[in-house]
């Protein structure tokens, strides 16, 4: 279906010629070697693509490499944080470690599978003495606890000032609250490369439709 979705937006942009395809946190690389392998029949599509991981592990960049079939191109370069191979179906795999490194110019297609769950985020209770942060602590017995902070912290005069998904009757009557910098940062990063070059963004994550919470498992 991802697969589908990439082709008809390919279509609805004039085909073109040369196209970023781009994958934030691949994992295994699963979901890129089935699209890839759906869409090896279209000639015209398959070579059009220039793929994209952004991925930090190199662990996971092995495996990715491995489901793909890619072997390294010979004048590939030594920076670990940008590398370049080709897939068995002939289409060039670039690796990177940001969305900012990617070069620019080209019409750009994003797919998010559950990446952006996997960001860290900031927690926030309010308390008698106004908004405040959870932390964690060192107990007694050297294990961890949340606390609160004693005070309000800059992470919680900023950030929540930034919350514009919620409307304030709603924030007012709120508990507890978490947010996500790196993901309103990176969703700003998106706009901006689909708005300068065009493209689209196809992000995909599970959860409940609303402001959340509490959404860390221990």
């Amino acid at each position: 279906m991802v697969g589908v979705w990439v082709m008809c937006l390919w279509q609805q942009m004039g085909q073109p010629q040369r196209v970023n395809l781009v994958e934030l946190g691949p994992g295994r690389g699963t979901l890129m070697a089935d699209l890839l392998r759906g869409a090896s029949k279209f000639k015209n599509f398959i070579e059009s693509l220039h793929v994209h991981l952004v991925e930090c592990s190199p662990a996971l960049q092995k495996l990715q490499q491995k489901n793909l079939k890619c072997v390294d191109e010979e004048n590939a370069s030594q920076d670990t944080d940008i590398r370049t191979a080709r897939s068995l179906f002939g289409t060039p795999v670039s690796w990177h470690a940001t969305l900012e490194q990617i070069p620019s110019g080209l019409p750009t297609i994003i797919i998010a599978h559950e990446f952006f769950d996997a960001l860290p985020v900031h927690q926030f209770q309010k308390a008698s003495r106004g908004w405040c942060e959870k932390m964690v602590d060192v107990a007694e017995d050297s294990s961890f606890r949340f606390v609160l902070s004693p005070q309000p912290t800059p992470a919680t005069l900023y950030l929540l000032k930034r919350l514009k998904w919620a409307a304030p009757e709603e924030f007012a009557e709120l508990n507890q609250i978490e947010v996500c910098p790196q993901a309103m940062e990176l969703t700003q990063t998106i706009a901006d490369r689909i708005s300068s070059d065009g493209g689209g963004a196809l992000i995909i994550d599970y959860g409940l439709n609303g402001v959340i919470s509490d959404s860390l498992q221990v």
